[in-house]
């Protein structure tokens, strides 16, 4: 349920990076009133700190909530790559469709 709601907004902001964006997805989510479930739960796990420079940091209050920041964290990370997984894939592609065009010309 968590996982879902941070990968849609995962894929709503896809090219920056993950990791920042689950810092943010987090600290908005735990700023606004709770609308749902999801608020509650990262409401009672999680607590944020802000400093003057605008420096954020995210803090578990308990074993669970440390467990719910690093799952979090861990899809972050592999939803990058992911990402950098399917770019190389698509330019290895277009890299072999380019020298077999050149191969084929050369015949």
């Amino acid at each position: 349920m968590i996982l879902k709601e941070f990968s849609k907004y995962l894929q709503e902001h896809s090219g920056e990076n993950p990791a920042v964006l689950l810092n943010e997805w987090i600290i908005e989510r735990l700023k606004r009133p709770s609308l749902d479930k999801i608020d509650i739960i990262l409401k009672t796990e999680l607590y944020y700190a802000e400093n003057s420079s605008k420096n954020t940091l995210v803090i578990a209050k308990s074993e669970t909530g440390r467990t719910l920041l690093h799952a979090l964290y861990n899809f972050a990370i592999s939803f990058e790559n992911y990402k950098s997984a399917k770019f190389l894939h698509d330019k290895k592609a277009s890299f072999i469709k380019k020298a077999d065009k050149t191969k084929t010309n050369k015949m």
